[in-house]
């Protein structure tokens, strides 16, 4: 359960990053190229934290079929802040018809979540106001840059 709730949050922290910096640039004009982006990115993640779970395992001796197959659901949810982003920015993009709008509103929203899910994991204020603030900054970066 903890490697689900560490993709989440790090694979969170890390799209908000790649969003933020591609955006601010100008390196995606469309909802299609947001999309290519956040999905390429998505998949990258998957595959490091499931390759290098499933190579730790190998090195300590413990790799089994099973072990792989729960890796793989394991790592499964750093595809979840993926999904969110692509839906809050494809229903505010039907909405507003600006990506620069529907990539903000997209992240804010998987910011909230991320807010959220934190505090329903460790019901520690201060660890999802932690958490979240990252995901402000990225917001911050995005919209000043």
């Amino acid at each position: 359960m903890n490697a689900r709730i560490a993709g989440i949050v790090y694979s969170s922290l890390t799209l908000l990053a790649v969003v933020a910096a591609a955006t601010a640039k100008g390196y995606v004009d469309t909802l299609g190229e947001y999309s290519f982006l956040v999905a390429v990115s998505a998949v990258g993640l998957f595959v490091a934290h499931f390759w290098s779970h499933v190579l730790g395992l190998r090195l300590t001796g413990d790799l089994d079929r099973e072990a792989v197959s729960h890796e793989a659901v394991d790592s499964s949810t750093v595809l979840v802040p993926a999904v969110v982003l692509l839906i809050a920015a494809a229903v505010t993009y039907l909405i507003t018809g600006s990506l620069e709008v529907s990539v903000t509103v997209a992240m804010a929203v998987l910011t909230a979540g991320l807010f959220a899910f934190t505090w329903l994991g460790t019901r520690a204020l201060l660890w999802s106001l932690g958490t979240a603030a990252v995901g402000v900054v990225m917001i911050v970066f995005k919209v000043v840059v």
